[in-house]
């Protein structure tokens, strides 16, 4: 039987975009909004269509619309939800980061219909506080997938291996198998300027995906990881990854030399469902 093996390079046929410009009220401490400077802004409802509608003359085939978040967690999507929804019926992919929700503007998001809502999910609450500065709980990330789910959303939550203690890693396995999710897309903490990465995340990195493989939502390795890594990849591959976001070129070679069958989607890899083929 032959191996697929499923390869991601968004780029420019699938741009992330924020609707806060470089702005965000939490100043995490792995972030501190420098992510936000490296997508295209968006900040007002007008220009995120004509972003879009730009987008599909070229023939891109989506967005991630994203942004900074307010005190809350929340990314302020709510003045663009009928943008939203005029981009997805003229047929550009739209994958939806949203921050924590409520069951209301779960709701909202969710009759857009976006193709998928990517959840940072998180369940310790010393990162919470002193990591993302924000006071929420573990109950709020598992509100937001939950309420989503529940109105018809494809939901993909993200972990970001190293950011939380690995003891929390094991609490987001065990949450990971209670909630009906559409995939899971694994990232693993970049430094921050200046800094090493951590000396154990590559060995935290293929246990997480190992472990959260044994579900059945597929497990996508995402592009928010640091680089040059290729043995490390590869052993996300055996560990039962199904997906990766732009893997390194010796990654590819021993894709090939180990008689994969290669996909290449130049999308988000958290629409890895919404891009499988139809049985």
């Amino acid at each position: 039987m032959s191996k697929t093996f499923t390869v991601y390079r968004p780029g420019a046929a699938f741009p992330a975009v924020s609707v806060t410009g470089d702005r965000c009220a939490l100043q995490c401490e792995h972030c501190g909004g420098r992510y936000l400077r490296g997508m295209l802004p968006a900040e007002t409802p007008e220009r995120l269509l004509v972003l879009g509608l730009e987008l599909l003359d070229q023939g891109a085939a989506g967005m991630l619309v994203s942004g900074g978040c307010d005190a809350g967690g929340t990314v302020p999507l709510a003045p663009f939800l009928d943008v939203i929804s005029r981009l997805r019926s003229r047929g550009l992919l739209v994958n939806v980061h949203t921050g924590l929700l409520d069951d209301d503007g779960a709701r909202e998001l969710a009759a857009t219909g976006a193709d998928v809502f990517s959840v940072d999910l998180l369940v310790d609450g010393r990162t919470m506080a002193e990591r993302l500065h924000l006071d929420a709980g573990p109950e709020d990330y598992e509100r937001t997938v939950r309420s989503l789910a529940s109105f018809g959303a494809e939901v993909v939550p993200h972990v970001c291996v190293g950011l939380q203690p690995i003891e929390a890693e094991d609490r987001c396995l065990e949450l990971l198998e209670r909630l009906d999710v559409a995939g899971v897309v694994v990232l693993a903490l970049m430094p921050t300027p200046g800094k090493s990465p951590l000396p154990d995340l590559d060995d935290r990195l293929v246990r997480f995906v190992q472990r959260a493989s044994r579900s059945s939502a597929p497990v996508l390795v995402g592009c928010m990881r640091p680089r040059g890594r290729w043995e490390t990849e590869v052993r996300c591959i055996l560990a039962g990854a199904a997906g990766m976001a732009s893997p390194s070129p010796r990654t590819m070679d021993w894709l090939r030399e180990n008689g994969y069958e290669i996909v290449e989607r130049n999308v988000c890899c958290a629409l890895h469902r919404k891009m499988a083929p139809r049985m």
